[in-house]
């Protein structure tokens, strides 16, 4: 018996190597490039090792962003006789119903009588050579900026904010009614007329103020304009949705609205975004990006085909637009909520996908806000939560608050997190709140202060935008938080505006240690210096 099995075994043994033989006969190729080097041509760069090919050519085949196999298919885009290394040339069709800028290419050998793809995925990597538009952003010399409610837009100036947010929601661009019409790839969209007025107004008025414009676009469901949201995400209670990137229509309708919103806004005189953020707070699938049942790793790469859509689109009108993914401040913790995933375990899968199909100059819009939202204090959590361990100074801190800042933008300094430039890639704080509800005015001047001062002396930081102009009823009657400038009233409406108005106001200014030396006794410190930062 005992032989039986030895003979046995070793006959698995060699029928594993055999497979391993095959597997390693057959090879692979590996994608290098993939750009657009002509006016209406793409060159894609391979190296392939070994790869067997019944006809000894090499095959190029293109896959729009909806698909997700080349399999049956014969409509290859280019060929070249196989080789160590390979160089594919295609046209790119731009302006067509055929345009590959928003496409994926793959390698492809005939094996058996079919096309078997032996590459991985991958992208154009550098959309912004077809763009018209290449003003120049704000040049900014201060960090310092607020989320720019309706009810007091007009304070941005008397404060000296030079960094605003706002958010826009896709998913309205597509509602039913008088439509501003736009050609995109041979086709006809059709835009709410009363929304892109909206947002006209609101770019102009930022114009006017000088202001650095960074744009949170978002996704709502409703049944009306569902073409937004990916199918597996359909379901109704979360906050925000996942972009769809599995029908045709919804992805051609959502790559068209990209390409008008950006070379609209695009102008420094009538409006420009400099940085969009394509959904907030993506680790959190549930409720602020939701996709459906995904696991983190499956999670990011479906999330990769919606950012690199809102991205060539971007880039391909406006060249120097910044384009950023968003996380909040859990940054290893999780709670076991289904579908939400610490933000270092999603920035790693997300760096791991894009640098695989072709890496591009992607940022990060970062929320490390105090831990708990509710408490201002951000130095001496309540004690329940200092028990939890929660804040250090190491890459596997169970989450980012102010005091660990460094924390994050150390992790992002690393080789492998690099942009293409090979610089570190820009990273702007685009919410951050401090609450006056759970404890008075006083202290949140004093929070902000403190976190300002932290984020100032960090020079990755490239901005400071506070969470907001006005406190909102619905954020004090769910979530207990008051976290504006401004009181408001039961309308929402902004009544008398709190300490933290003039602390903010004067901190980037030298008049900045007059107003800000009331915060040391509630931090507990002798002098700002003290605490490691500029008075």
């Amino acid at each position: 018996m005992k032989k039986k099995l030895t003979l046995w075994a070793a006959l698995c043994m060699v029928f594993v190597c055999l497979m391993s033989m095959t597997a390693a006969a057959a090879g692979t190729a590996t994608i290098s490039q993939c750009v657009i080097s002509g006016g209406n041509q793409i060159t894609v760069v391979a190296a392939a090792s070994g790869v067997a090919s019944d006809d000894g050519n090499l095959y190029l085949f293109e896959m729009k962003p909806y698909q997700n196999s080349i399999a049956g298919r014969t409509d290859f885009c280019a060929v070249t006789p196989n080789a160590p290394t390979v160089t594919f040339v295609t046209s790119l069709d731009q302006g067509t119903a055929n345009s590959k800028l928003f496409s994926k290419f793959v390698v492809a050998a005939v094996q058996g009588g079919a096309f078997v793809p032996v590459s991985q995925e991958y992208y154009i990597t550098n959309p912004e050579v077809l763009a018209a538009h290449t003003a120049p952003n704000p040049v900014t010399t201060s960090i310092k900026g607020i989320t720019a409610d309706n009810a007091a837009m007009a304070a941005i100036p008397d404060l000296g904010a030079q960094h605003v947010s706002y958010e826009m929601a896709i998913d309205r661009f597509f509602q039913p009614g008088p439509a501003v019409p736009f050609q995109y790839n041979g086709k006809t969209y059709n835009f709410h007329q009363g929304v892109v007025a909206e947002y006209d107004m609101v770019m102009t008025l930022f114009a006017s103020q000088k202001v650095e414009v960074t744009m949170n676009l978002v996704n709502y469901y409703n049944a009306a304009t569902a073409l937004t949201v990916k199918p597996s995400g359909r379901v109704a209670k979360y906050r925000h949705y996942a972009y769809n990137t599995d029908e045709q229509l919804g992805v051609e309708s959502i790559e068209a609205l990209m390409a008008f919103l950006a070379q609209r806004y695009s102008n420094p005189a009538t409006g420009l975004i400099s940085n969009w953020i394509i959904g907030n707070e993506v680790n959190n699938n549930n409720p602020w990006y939701f996709a459906g049942n995904y696991n983190v790793t499956n999670f990011a790469l479906e999330y990769e085909k919606a950012f690199r859509m809102c991205y060539n689109a971007i880039k391909s009108q406006n060249a120097n637009a910044r384009v950023l993914t968003c996380i909040d401040q859990r940054w290893t913790w999780e709670d076991g909520t289904a579908n939400q995933y610490g933000a270092k375990k999603f920035i790693d899968a997300f760096n791991t996908d894009v640098a695989s199909h072709g890496n591009i100059d992607w940022g990060v819009a970062w929320h490390p806000h105090p831990v708990p939202l509710t408490a201002a204090r951000f130095w001496d959590m309540p004690a329940n939560y200092k028990s939890m361990h929660l804040i250090d100074h190491t890459a596997n801190t169970r989450m980012i608050n102010p005091q660990n800042m460094d924390v994050f933008t150390a992790y992002m300094s690393q080789p492998s997190f690099l942009a293409p430039n090979g610089q570190v890639r820009y990273i702007i704080i685009s919410e951050i709140l401090f609450n006056s509800m759970t404890s008075d005015e006083q202290t949140q001047a004093a929070s902000f202060a403190y976190a300002y001062k932290l984020a100032e002396k960090n020079p990755l930081i490239k901005g400071f935008i506070v969470h907001r102009t006005v406190d909102n009823i619905y954020e004090k009657n769910s979530d207990k938080i008051a976290c504006g400038l401004y009181n408001c009233d039961a309308n929402g409406l902004a009544t008398t505006p709190k300490q933290m108005y003039n602390v903010f106001k004067y901190i980037d200014t030298p008049q900045s240690a007059a107003y800000t030396q009331f915060a040391l006794p509630i931090i507990g410190a002798a002098s700002w210096q003290a605490l490691g930062v500029n008075p």
